[in-house]
């Protein structure tokens, strides 16, 4: 808890100093716990059993999910979302659906379109083979579809301890020689 407090004061300091706290003008368009909840059960339910029908939580426009840490196992160059819209995303998702054992074990501090959260999935693809730990942080951000009347993804951002995840899947990572 006290990494979120951190968090929070830090995140909140830096961004009330580069004038990025803005209040939106509609209250109720905020999100609030239950929609807090909301979208972090359908951010759980898209990777640990993905449905089609999971689509209707991204949002249509502007959605994009940035990881350096898919884009490493991936070997695509970081500094780039590995789906920059919800058409590559929810391609991804229907020809390889994740499949994660997500443990949601920390839901932190949150604004009016924005939720961050700690997570844990222990697997292991490798038939016979041992599940490591895999330990990440997310933060998502919401957008109201007025239409749907319903919050929606509108961008993920997640970092993990991509070593086991790599280890999980079949990659093979061996220690540096010790200085000599």
């Amino acid at each position: 808890m006290r990494f979120f407090n951190v968090l929070a004061l830090v995140a909140g300091a830096s961004a009330a100093a580069t004038g990025l706290l803005s209040a939106r003008h509609d209250k109720d368009k905020c999100l609030k716990k239950n929609d807090v909840d909301y979208l972090v059960a359908a951010y759980k339910s898209i990777l640990t059993k993905w449905e089609p029908a999971k689509a209707d939580f991204i949002a249509d426009h502007g959605f994009f999910d940035y990881s350096d840490s898919i884009n490493v196992i991936a070997g695509i160059p970081t500094g780039f979302p590995i789906f920059p819209n919800k058409t590559a995303f929810v391609s991804h998702e229907n020809t390889n659906p994740e499949s994660l054992p997500l443990v949601v074990v920390e839901i932190g501090p949150y604004n009016c379109e924005q939720i961050t959260l700690i997570w844990s999935a222990t697997f292991t693809a490798i038939p016979g083979g041992t599940p490591l730990p895999v330990r990440g942080i997310t933060v998502l951000e919401g957008d109201y579809n007025e239409r749907q009347r319903q919050w929606e993804i509108q961008s993920i951002k997640v970092e993990f301890n991509s070593i086991n995840f790599w280890k999980n899947i079949g990659g093979v990572c061996t220690r540096p020689a010790p200085p000599s």
